[in-house]
This record gives structure tokens, sequence and C-alpha cells, in this order.
């Protein structure tokens, strides 16, 4: 398994200690990730998601008995859900880009499908190591060793198999093959050498954005070294926010997030840039100077010598409920035919709700939309 260059994945220092590890489950729509992260945190996040599908990214952190030279040891596990439409192949990227290890979903009822291959590829980005979960064995249409003969066509060597890629048959109804999963989650993570200094300020990612009605900025945050304090200052590009309101992901208010653990920080002055990375600051003062240093100026697109205007411009205004569904409407958009007569342009793209003057900025000039 190759170890990611990423902050705590060093040998100890006197300092450091073990990291929970952060776990990303990928893999084709519906094939079972977010039921198998029901079953592991004994709750049901699917029935609260519009349409049946996972549309945010979302970080949930679980605990495991396991042996440790003979003692049973409780152990965290920090995972991250993210949705296995095809649309959302940015959210995937960005869930694998903090993760130290990854959950390959595949179904043994379909066996590899498309988002199963693409979900690979960005682990093969990431250079992370992965496990394969064969869910949904309890189907009466399941079929184990078709869903693996699925995957080595497809070039997925699995253990036993001419291959060194572990996995594991499981069902999120029953809880069969579970235990032994979130085994080979912690034996990969300690072969991964996870470690992390406490004692260093907090750092890590941005991993999703949005505009709270009653709170106002709001972002999900994963600590990947470091300790986060109350009183301190989170700041992340050109966007800083004091840390007051601090929430685990059970939306408990914390004062102290360690490394592994994902937090929700309430009141930034602007909304972070999701994938960005953030740090925390002292001060006030320290905070504003950083994000001031960070701010940039955004080049004007220019027009290229010889270049025609098209016939006509549709404005759209694009808003969302997370930063991250955005990404998923672009990619949806650039699929739409193309037409020399007109250019569908984004005119604006923001989170929240649509306000008046959203209408009023796609009816500015040409009339336009608001998605």
């Amino acid at each position: 398994m190759s170890t990611k260059n990423k902050p705590g994945a060093t040998a100890l220092s006197k300092e450091s200690q073990v990291r929970p590890p952060i776990v990303a489950i990928v893999g084709h729509i519906d094939h079972g990730k977010s039921t198998l992260l029901d079953y592991i945190r004994k709750s049901n996040t699917t029935a609260g998601e519009a349409g049946g599908i996972t549309q945010h990214l979302s970080a949930y952190e679980a605990e495991h008995s396991t042996q440790v030279d003979g003692k049973v040891v409780l152990r965290t596990i920090t995972f991250l859900d993210t949705p296995g439409h095809e649309a959302f192949r940015a959210m995937r990227s960005r869930g694998l880009e903090v993760a130290d290890v990854a959950i390959l979903v595949v179904s043994a009822e379909d066996g590899a499908k498309p988002q199963t291959l693409e979900a690979l590829s960005l682990i093969a980005e990431a250079k992370i190591p992965y496990i394969v979960a064969l869910t949904k064995i309890d189907k009466p249409g399941s079929d184990v060793e078709k869903a693996k003969m699925s995957l080595l066509e497809n070039g997925i060597y699995l253990e036993g198999l001419g291959g060194e890629v572990p996995f594991v048959a499981v069902s999120s109804k029953t809880g069969e093959g579970i235990p032994e999963l979130l085994d080979l989650i912690l034996l990969a993570a300690e072969m991964e050498g996870l470690a992390a200094d406490h004692s260093l300020p907090g750092s890590g990612l941005v991993i999703e954005a949005h505009v709270d009605n009653k709170r106002g900025n709001t972002a999900t945050l994963i600590v990947q070294n470091g300790t986060v304090h109350s009183g301190t200052f989170v700041v992340s590009g050109s966007s800083f926010a004091p840390v007051r309101i601090m929430e685990n992901f059970l939306g408990k208010h914390i004062t102290e997030a360690l490394p592994g653990s994902p937090i929700r920080i309430v009141g930034f002055s602007t909304l972070p840039t999701i994938g960005a990375k953030w740090s925390t600051v002292a001060s006030k003062k320290e905070a504003e100077a950083a994000a001031q240093a960070n701010r940039t100026q955004p080049k004007a697109a220019q027009k290229q010598d010889g270049e025609e205007e098209p016939r006509a411009t549709l404005p759209l205004v694009i808003k969302t409920d997370f930063a991250g569904t955005g990404d998923a409407v672009l990619h949806e958009l650039e699929k739409l035919p193309k037409d020399a007569r007109m250019e569908v342009k984004v005119v604006s793209r923001g989170v929240g709700p649509i306000s008046e003057g959203d209408i009023r900025f796609a009816g500015s000039g040409n009339p336009g939309l608001v998605v």
C-alpha cells in the first residue's frame, strides 16, 4: 500500500500521536454506500436525502473495538460519504483528496459499473490504499463470485485472484462482514503510519460550505493535523471565522477538535472555497492579515483576436444548497448540446435561497434564468 504525502503520514515523533484514519466511501450510484454507513453509524441518513441519493459530501465518526497487543482498544474512524451519481465527480475527488483510505463499494448484484471505474481512477490519482466492499450479499440476486469476476475483468485484482487488493463481502442489513471491514480499515491505516502533532495549531481542508439562513456562512472542515481550540480563528484563503460556534458531526457544541475530526464552523466572513486548505491563528488581527494576504483579484477574461460574439446569450444564475452541489450542476450543463446561435453563460453562482437580487441579475440585459 502506498503512503500519501499529507500531514500526519510520517514517523512518530515525541509530540506525535496516532491519528484516526479518514476514510472515503466511493462507488456507483445505488450500490449501498450510504446504507453501509448507516449500519456503521446505527442511524438512517438515506431517508433524509432528496431523491434518495447523497447530494453533498458528509462526514461522520464511528468507533470500533479492535485487538492491539492482546488488549481490546476502542479506535475512532472518520468516514466521508460521497455521492455516487455521475454528476458529483468533483465531490468524490474532494473526498479522496483528504482521505487516508478508500472503500470502493461494489454491489454483489451488479458488479463493476461506470462510476465504479471512475471512482477507481480517482483513488489512483489520490494515491491512497483502498478496500473493496462487496455489498448487498443478503439480496436474492447477489452473486459474489460473479461480482469478483466483473472486477477482475476491469483490472481490479483482488487478493486470492492474482492481486493485492483486500476485499470483504458485507450486508448492511444483517451486519455480516462489517467488523472485518473495519479491521481492514484500521490495518490499512496502521500500514500508512498515520500520525499528528496535537500541540500544533489546527489545519486541514474545507470539504463543504453553505449559507445557513439563521447563522450565516458555515463550512465543514476536516482536521488533518494539530488541534482547534475555542477562542482561536480559522483562516481559509481570503475568508476567516472566529472559533465560537464549533460543532462535531452530531451537531453538538465542542470546545476542542483533535486530528482526524470533522467539524462545522459557523461565522465565516465570506464562504470559504471547498477543497481549500485552512489553518488556525490566535487572534483576529492575525486572521485579518492572513486573509488580506491571500486575497487576489480575479483576472478578466480576454477576448481573442478574431473571436466572434455569439448571436444571443442566455444569462444563467445558479443557486444551490451546498457549494459542492454547484459543481454537479455545471457538470450537467456541459452536457447540453451546443448551439452556434446561442451561448448559455453562467453569470452568477451562489449558495442559499434565491433572492430578489438574483432575479434582477438574471434579468439585466438579456432576459435570463435562475436555477
